[in-house]
Parts: C-alpha cells; structure tokens; sequence
C-alpha cells in the first residue's frame, strides 16, 4: 500500500491527490511480491486515468500527457509522500524531452495514419501509450571491500547479491574503470557473511545503485593508495601518474618507466622497506550512503491487432524508452527490459489466480496458471538514454531491475482500446480472450 499510493502520480503535476487505503484479510491470494510491485498495477490505474481524461475532454492523449507533465525546471520535485521510508523526491529527469524522442522515434503521426487506414479495411490494430516511474536504489547503505594480490589479481567482496541480473559483471566494470585495469582480472564475491559485515542483498533495484556506488568508492580508494606508493617507486609526483591497463604509467611519458599493480601490491607488503609508515596492503573497505532514492523513468509503446472471432491478442511491435541515468553494461540493461516485459506481458495477458466458489485454488499447475511463451514475446526496439544521471549516485546510475514490466499493462490496455475503437474498455488485467470478446460483444465490435 505504502509503495503503490506513494508511487502513483508518476511524473505527472498532480496539485490534489488523496490516497485512502483499505486493508481486507483474505485466504483467496489475488497478487504477491514479484517485479515492481504497487508499480505496475498503479501504472495501469494512473495511465488508464489519463486516457479517459483525454477522451472526456475531446484532447489528444499525448499532449493531454505532455501539458501535465512535471518539467526538467522543477526538479528536484518534492511531493509529501513516502516509499518505503523514504521521501518523495524526483532527481533530474525531462518528461517531456524523453516523450517527445519516443514520438520522434515511432514517427507518431504517420503511424496513427497507417493504423486508421488498416481499421479502415476491417482489422483491429491500434497502438498505446503508458508512461512509468520508477523507483530504485533502496538505501541506506552498501559497503565493498577490495583486495589487490601481488600478482595483480584484484578480489572484490560485496554485502550485494547475484541473482541471474549479472551482478558480478557490471561490479567487475565498476571496480576496473575506477582504479584502471582490465575487469577480467577482477573476481566479484557476494553472500560471504564472514567476509564482510552487513549485506541487504539485490532487490528494489539497488544492486548497481548502492554496491556498485560502494564498489566504486572503494575502488578509488585503492586507486589512490596505488599512486601513492607508486610516486616513491618511480620518484613521480601521485598527481603526474595514471593507471592504464592496471600499469602505473608517468603521464607524461607513458613509454618511460612503469610499475604494475602487481608490484605495488609487492611494495606494500607487511615486511616490505619500502612501504614505509604506510598501512600495509592494497586493499580498502567503503561504504555508501545514500539519502534518497533515485527515479528513472520511462514509457512503453506496444502496437497490437486483435483477433474479431476470438478476442484473442497479437503483440505486432512493442518500444520501450528508459532514462537509466548512466548505463554500466547497456547490453544487460537491455536484457533486464526484455525480461521485465515478458513478465508484464505475462500480467497483462495471461497470468491469474483463480478460485472456485468455495475458494479452492483452480490455477495450481502450469496447465490452469498461463504464462507467455516466446511464441507471444516481441523483440523490444530499446530506446536507452543517459540524458539525466542521478546527482544522488558518484557514477550517476539509476536502478535499471523493473523498467521492462512497470509500464506494460497500461501501455497494451490502451493499445486495445484503440484497436477495438472502444476508449476505457480494458479496466481489469489480465485481458484475456474470453473477457475481450465479452467486451467486444457487448460493444457490437
């Protein structure tokens, strides 16, 4: 209840907002945690909204979003509400800039042209629109602890989690591009509660937000420690040195003499002269704070033709445009929106539970309980953006985890109102055939 009311306004300038909560106990489970909860259904609350206020006043949905959009001018915007402990308060973001690159992109106007001339020769195809919120980064602190051997070999240890989300690359990344080295010399751990204090794990989207912010932190510490201890191996100034290829380098002379991370290490063994008064080791343990969460946004366009006989829903074309703030590995970010659809399509379409009169569960395989295949599945066309990084991050990385699922029930919701020509006729998920062709029948479609 506290993620969905404070969530809900998205990025729109909503002066009167009230949200009252009603709690019911039931044995009858309608949802559960999954993939951005009290986001993708308010999603689907909040853009439905929007289309039916667009339909009453006679406008056109896109500028009816585009006018009540929050404006890069007024951020950071402040709103008296609260996620999870935090907050309310959006970080640098252009709404209407993003909104309109997606038009730009789909070439808007002349896609509504060619959509209306195929409804014009009988078929039901129409295409929607459903702009979504995020939040990610869920606080208040992460730590890492970074270890170089004499061989160069660099350890890192998180309090993170992996969970198939490619945790170990994008914190390889992360450590290898602050101190200056190659990340396949870098082994990520996590989960070790013997090797690091405390750990939150990888959820609400805070994986590469806080550990990799950590690790980042970290990482320049041992950066700095490194030329420290290089400037007296090669009577250099720390300032006039460079770390390329995990080779410490005179910055001005990268051809004349080097000292590998390797040797530092060396340099700063216990029983080494030359550490001197230094701490021995290269290694380094930080952590990051993080006062408010971050919020990248985004939006979903989905074409879609319906079936007249059966109700039944092809996905023709689906875009997804994502402000990530700073993209560390834009290939997995785009595995993650491919995945989060898949599971949002799921939402939308097919998945449900369902129970008889005396309320025994009927959805208890994968027979009754339908998921989408990749038959259903579209490749996604990505529209991925780093226009506005996070001023709350040091890499300026927003939360990239629910993205693919938040915006697409509100998103193929009024793609099919447009394609049956019936506005405000998806009001409940999933939209499955039997209920569409109820709708479509009693609509004389």
């Amino acid at each position: 209840a506290n993620m969905s009311t404070g969530t809900l306004p998205g990025q729109y300038r909503f002066p009167n907002y009230r949200a009252v909560c009603h709690f019911r106990l039931t044995n009858k489970t309608p949802a559960a945690t999954y993939r951005s909860p009290g986001r993708f259904e308010t999603t689907f609350v909040r853009e439905r909204l929007m289309d039916a206020i667009a339909v009453a006043m006679d406008m056109d949905p896109v500028a009816l979003r585009r006018r009540n959009l929050i404006s890069l001018e007024e951020m950071p915007y402040k709103r008296d509400l609260n996620v999870l402990g935090d907050s309310v308060e959006h970080d640098p973001g252009d709404y209407v800039a993003q909104l309109d690159q997606a038009m730009d992109y789909m070439r808007w106007d002349e896609l509504q042209a060619q959509l209306k001339a195929r409804r014009d020769n009988g078929e039901l195809v129409g295409v929607g629109l459903a702009m979504f919120f995020e939040k990610s980064g869920l606080g208040p602190s992460d730590g890492a602890k970074i270890f170089v051997d004499t061989t160069g070999a660099i350890e890192v240890t998180t309090g993170g989690a992996s969970v198939g989300q490619g945790f170990e690359t994008a914190m390889a990344q992360i450590c290898a591009e602050s101190i200056g080295t190659d990340y396949r010399r870098i082994r990520v751990g996590h989960g070790q509660t013997d090797q690091i204090d405390y750990g939150v794990g990888a959820h609400a989207s805070r994986a590469t937000v806080l550990t990799g912010s950590a690790v980042d932190k970290t990482a320049r510490k041992i950066r700095e420690k490194a030329l420290d201890m290089a400037s007296d191996l090669l009577q250099t100034p720390a300032n006039a040195l460079d770390i390329i290829d995990g080779v410490v380098v005179i910055t001005d002379n990268p051809s004349g003499p080097t000292v590998t991370l390797g040797q530092v290490a060396e340099a700063l063994a216990p029983t080494s002269p030359a550490r001197g008064d230094r701490d021995p080791y290269l290694s380094a343990e930080e952590w990051f704070h993080i006062d408010h969460q971050t919020y990248p946004y985004g939006l979903h366009i989905p074409i879609v033709k319906v079936d007249r006989e059966t109700g039944g829903i092809e996905i023709e074309r689906y875009f997804i445009a994502y402000d990530i703030g700073r993209a560390i590995n834009p290939m997995m970010i785009e595995g993650q929106l491919v995945g989060g659809l898949a599971q949002g399509i799921g939402g939308t379409l097919f998945e449900e539970f369902v129970y008889d009169e005396r309320g025994e569960p009927l959805s208890v395989t994968f027979a009754d309980y339908l998921i989408p295949t990749l038959r259903e599945l579209p490749v996604p066309e990505i529209l991925l953006t780093e226009d506005h990084p996070s001023t709350r991050t040091p890499l300026g990385i927003k939360g990239a985890g629910e993205a693919g699922i938040t915006g697409a029930a509100g998103a193929l919701a009024s793609a099919i109102d447009a394609a049956i020509g019936v506005p405000g006729a998806v009001t409940e998920i999933p939209v499955t055939p039997q209920r569409l062709k109820k709708i479509m029948d009693d609509n004389g479609v």
